[in-house]
Order: structure tokens, then C-alpha cells, then sequence
């Protein structure tokens, strides 16, 4: 299917999103923040970024800023715990693929994955 770059900083959570991607035959890529994730995204091809907006050394908003320097249209997925008004503006301004406000059902994660890469 697709490959993907994950980057969440709880251990347990990015364990079991990697183990539900796998079992739906995408190959997954995993950061534990966001300065591992920019190495990763910078040096393979992705075709697409899961990641968590707070997370340690590079957020996930500050993440996005650096690849849309590079790729206006590389499709991404944001996950927060934590919303604020501010945050919303800021990914608005990035263009993010979707949103999803933890926590979710991994079910939802899925059928929005699918939805983005059957776009590309």
C-alpha cells in the first residue's frame, strides 16, 4: 500500500498505530520526535506523515513548516491530544491532509489514510 512516517513521541500509541498500518499492508517508518522525523522524511520517500503536534526537540507544527518548504503538497496527518484556537490557525495556514483529536479510533485513522493515498 502506502509508506509512512510516524512520528509520536508516546511509545505505546506509536506501537499500536505501526501494528494496525502494518496488518493493512503499509510499510511504516517510526520517529520518537520530530528532529528524527525531519532526517527520515529528508533522506527516504514517504508517501505519507502521521504525526503528533506536541512532541519533543521539533513539534509537529514546526515539522510541517520545514517539509512545506520543500513539498507544498506532501500529504500529512496531524494528531493532538491538546487543541487550541492557535493550533487550528496554524494548520490551517500548513495545509494539513486531515486532523485527528486523540484519542481516536484507529478504525477512523485507516479510513483516513486510505482516503489520502487513494488521492495521490
Amino acid at each position: 500500500m502506502g509508506k509512512i512516517l510516524l512520528a509520536e513521541d508516546e511509545k505505546i500509541l506509536r506501537t499500536m498505530i505501526n501494528d494496525s498500518l502494518s496488518h493493512f499492508n503499509h510499510e511504516v517508518d517510526e520517529a520518537e520526535n520530530g528532529e528524527i522525523a525531519w532526517k527520515l522524511w529528508n533522506s527516504n520517500q514517504y508517501d505519507l506523515l502521521i504525526t503528533d503536534i506536541n512532541m519533543p526537540l521539533l513539534g509537529g507544527i514546526d515539522l510541517l513548516k520545514r517539509i512545506r518548504e520543500k513539498d507544498a503538497y506532501f500529504p500529512v496527518i496531524m494528531m493532538t491530544g491538546v487543541f487550541f484556537e492557535s493550533v487550528d490557525d496554524q494548520i490551517k495556514d500548513s495545509d494539513v491532509s486531515a486532523l485527528l483529536l486523540k484519542p481516536f479510533k484507529l478504525k477512523d485513522l485507516i479510513q483516513t489514510i486510505e482516503k489520502i493515498l487513494n488521492r495521490l
